[in-house]
């Protein structure tokens, strides 16, 4: 029984691991135009991508609305 829990609860952490850094397109943006064009084709938001967007430009920072992942030290085109 012990052994079911564990293998279960190693199987959910792969799982949750996975699903976070699935966050972003398999390459990662490397300006805030391209998080932004990624952010609007992945979620249709463009107005919450595109506040990110002016954010990122002033910052350098892309949070995607929905999953709150943050991409850091983006160029600010």
């Amino acid at each position: 029984m012990r052994k079911l829990v564990v293998i279960g609860a190693g199987v959910a952490g792969l799982w949750a691991g996975a699903s976070v850094t699935g966050a972003w397109s398999q390459s990662t943006p490397k300006t805030c135009t391209d998080a932004y064009s990624a952010c609007k084709a992945k979620h249709h938001l463009p107005k919450e991508c595109e506040t990110e967007r002016q954010w990122c430009i002033k910052t350098g920072t892309f949070a995607d609305p929905k999953t709150k992942a943050a991409l850091s030290g983006l160029q600010k085109k």
